[in-house]
């Protein structure tokens, strides 16, 4: 009877969710403990924690993972554990400015959504970045960066240059995939579309 209570009492005060996530970022916490900001699909983005496994590989900013997380009742930090490392993003391959770039905007993320709110067009724009073979350009990033503004309801569509609103507008309008196709883009309207950041 006293093990049942304890397991009742145990599975009301804590929840399991399998999920898959972004690390946005990693810090030390113990000897034997790492915390991380994790962006999960379904949950968004919430401060985790983990204990160092000696055999098991440890996971960076940049990771795609799929995971399990267990929720504390009443805790702003939950636990993580049954780590499958899905793809991360490959710095070998990519110049100084794409790396820069893909951490800046992981780095907006941290700042702008808000823990406990999922944002699946944000994800997929995040995913493709970390599993995309292209070359990231300057250009790329930058209608990315300007896709996720939008997405969070903070890029104006108005503009005194008739194309960069023109461009604005699209950006409102259309997903990544057809922002991306976007490469004939006046250097003027690069500018103007640089300072809005």
């Amino acid at each position: 009877m006293y093990i049942l209570a304890n397991t009742i009492f145990f599975w009301f005060f804590m929840s399991v969710f399998k999920t898959t996530g972004i690390v946005l970022q990693v810090w030390k916490y113990s000897e034997n403990e790492l915390f991380y900001k994790i962006f999960f699909r379904d949950y968004g983005i919430l401060t985790v924690k983990k204990r160092k496994k000696a055999r098991e590989k440890p996971i960076d900013i940049g990771y795609f993972i799929s995971c399990e997380i267990v929720t504390h009742h009443g805790k702003t930090v939950h636990t993580i554990g049954n780590i499958k490392i899905q793809s991360f993003f490959e710095t070998k391959q990519r110049t100084y400015s794409e790396i820069e770039a893909f951490l800046r905007l992981l780095s907006r993320l941290k700042k702008e959504i808000p823990e406990w709110h999922p944002h699946h067009e944000i994800y997929d724009i995040i995913s493709w970045c970390i599993n995309t073979q292209d070359i990231l350009t300057d250009n790329k990033i930058l209608l990315i960066h300007l896709k996720i503004i939008s997405s969070l309801w903070s890029l104006w569509d108005a503009h005194s240059d008739e194309i960069t609103q023109k461009t604005l507008k699209f950006i409102h309008k259309y997903n990544y995939k057809e922002i991306l196709k976007l490469w004939e883009i006046p250097q003027q309207v690069l500018k103007n579309l640089e300072h809005m950041l």
